[in-house]
């Protein structure tokens, strides 16, 4: 260990320094709320797909539930969120840079949150996937510019552990679509209606 690495480990322990969060003001905390709380819808948007896709999926496509069209159909619609995902990150980002980044991330929790709504009026197959793409540009944007928002706005001293906080919650993301699909059963439809909550986020 080096005097320096050895100094600044003295430094961190140092009781007399303040606590990380001692300058964050009450905007600060705000802004890390919202982004974490739409970071979860994010996550809750992606994983009520895996949970609904068993029922919806022969559903639309009018066949058995152990079709090989169900399998096929579902991993090509993975591979549309992701294509959806990295777009919506690179759009959106740019799209912050003009408009700032709160109008941006209200923007794409609305994104998400209206096309997710809507997937509970599919009637085709295709209506699935062009819907799972845009719903997946909003969830790639809002990562990108709430990460991008906190970051910016939290100071030095409480950037590491804010952003800690806001990619940690993703969790409770996981934990509500497995309780979305626990309530509604094989109705999937509602299961996309509870998609809208998230627009609430925007006030």
């Amino acid at each position: 260990m080096t005097s320096a690495s050895f100094e600044s480990e003295i430094d961190m322990d140092d009781p007399a320094k303040p606590a990380w969060y001692a300058r964050v003001t009450r905007y600060q905390w705000l802004v890390l709320t919202v982004a974490s709380l739409g970071w979860v819808f994010d996550a809750f948007e992606g994983q009520l797909y895996n949970i609904t896709r068993a029922d919806m999926l022969p559903d639309l496509l009018k066949v058995a539930p152990t079709d090989p069209l169900v399998k096929v159909w579902g991993e090509r619609f993975i591979g549309i969120f992701l294509i959806g995902g990295t777009i919506g990150g690179w759009f959106f980002s740019a799209l912050a840079d003009k408009w700032g980044r709160n109008p941006v991330m209200a923007l794409t929790i609305l994104f998400y949150s209206i096309f997710s709504g809507v997937t509970a009026f599919a009637t085709e197959i295709w209506h699935v996937g062009a819907l799972r793409f845009l719903v997946a540009m909003g969830v790639g944007g809002e990562w990108a510019v709430g990460a991008a928002l906190v970051a910016e706005v939290f100071p030095k001293e409480a950037r590491e552990r804010a952003g800690g906080i806001f990619h940690a919650t993703s969790v409770g993301g996981l934990w509500l679509a497995a309780a979305a699909g626990l309530w509604v059963g094989i109705n999937w439809r509602s299961a996309y209606l509870l998609g809208v909550i998230p627009a609430a986020l925007m006030l």
